[in-house]
């Protein structure tokens, strides 16, 4: 999955009626479509005859406060690390198309299902796209999944009866505890009314992540200041203190040298990591550069090459895939608690 595009101001929010009126535009519509013959296929009728909920369910996704009356039916997921929680929660039965559906590196479990669902683009879909095939759900993992230049802002979708959700990282706020992952697929379980598979999927991801922290904690081993390195020549791009890759750090028994920033990525330079001499790097694996072009050119930079890291080749590679709120996270931590703290982790 590509990071080029990172979080930008929030737009200007919708009022509280007009967005359940969305919500409820978006099923009308399902219906009335169904009922005229315009449906393109049983999966129209399964949104027609979805069971209404007993009273309607109100969420608050990243300031923005949606009603829904019936559970969504017709989702479209725009990135492959929601789709795959998606269909972890028993709703993979329901996205009708997904972004970054070229994605080979799919979880097994999931494999089946993610592959049968219609890919829409290498990356994102265009708002057109998804207007024509009239969800009434679309799920982004990332600020990106919604950009307005592209026409796909959440207040345009909103504007078109389509109502949205996004993952709490990328709200504006950070995500500076596994409580925020907590809240949103609660929030997707309720909505969507799989709220027992949310609950074991929560349940699974922070037991998951208690379980190698509280290894570490038993064993009584220091945290390994450690470098996360995105990518980056001249200026190097880390992870900051608001995000995902931080709070998998603390999980994982490494503490991010570079702890300060309001964005779950930032730039930096040279001289500022060089001072903070990482005893460790992570390097996040993703895109055209491979991650051993990376640290060959950690291992080539005259700063870098004076740290304890890179001169005791302390050096861990994850995919920046694990990298997201997702059940990936616990890999990701288990990854780079293995490396670092070997003798802690092992059964």
């Amino acid at each position: 999955m590509s990071r080029r595009s990172l979080p930008q101001p929030s737009p200007t929010q919708p009022s509280p009626t007009r967005r359940r009126r969305t919500a409820a535009v978006a099923v009308t519509t399902a219906v009335v479509l169904a009922v005229t013959g315009c449906s393109r296929g049983e999966s129209r009728d399964a949104a027609a005859a979805a069971e209404p909920f007993a009273e309607p369910v109100t969420i608050t996704n990243c300031d923005r406060e949606t009603t829904y009356d019936t559970p969504p039916q017709r989702i479209v997921s725009m990135n492959d690390h929601v789709t795959e929680t998606l269909i972890q929660m028993g709703a993979g039965d329901r996205i009708v198309g997904m972004g970054y559906g070229e994605s080979t590196d799919v979880l097994p479990e999931v494999a089946d299902r993610f592959h049968a669902i219609p890919s829409l683009a290498e990356e994102y879909p265009t708002a057109e796209q998804i207007r024509d095939l009239e969800p009434d759900l679309v799920v982004g993992g990332m600020r990106s999944a919604f950009d307005e230049k592209e026409g796909r802002s959440r207040d345009a979708l909103d504007a078109a009866g389509i109502p949205t959700f996004l993952f709490s990282e990328y709200c504006g706020e950070g995500f500076s505890d596994i409580a925020l992952l907590e809240n949103d697929f609660a929030q997707l379980g309720r909505i969507l009314a799989v709220e027992e598979g949310a609950e074991q999927l929560t349940e699974r991801i922070t037991d998951g992540l208690d379980a190698v922290r509280g290894k570490l904690d038993a064993a009584g081993v220091a945290d390994v200041p450690t470098f996360f390195y995105d990518g980056g020549e001249a200026e190097p791009v880390t992870i900051g203190g608001v995000g995902i890759g931080h709070l998998i750090g603390r999980y994982a028994g490494a503490a991010n040298v570079f702890p300060e920033g309001d964005r779950p990525y930032l730039a930096t330079s040279w001289e500022v990591i060089g001072e903070r001499a990482p005893e460790a790097v992570v390097v996040l694996d993703y895109g055209e550069t491979s991650a051993e072009d990376k640290i060959r050119h950690l291992e080539a930079q005259p700063i870098m090459a004076t740290t304890p890291a890179i001169r005791e080749g302390r050096i861990v590679t994850v995919p920046l895939a694990d990298f997201f709120e997702s059940s990936r996270m616990v890999t990701s931590v288990e990854t780079i608690a293995a490396a670092l703290h070997p003798d802690a982790v092992e059964d």
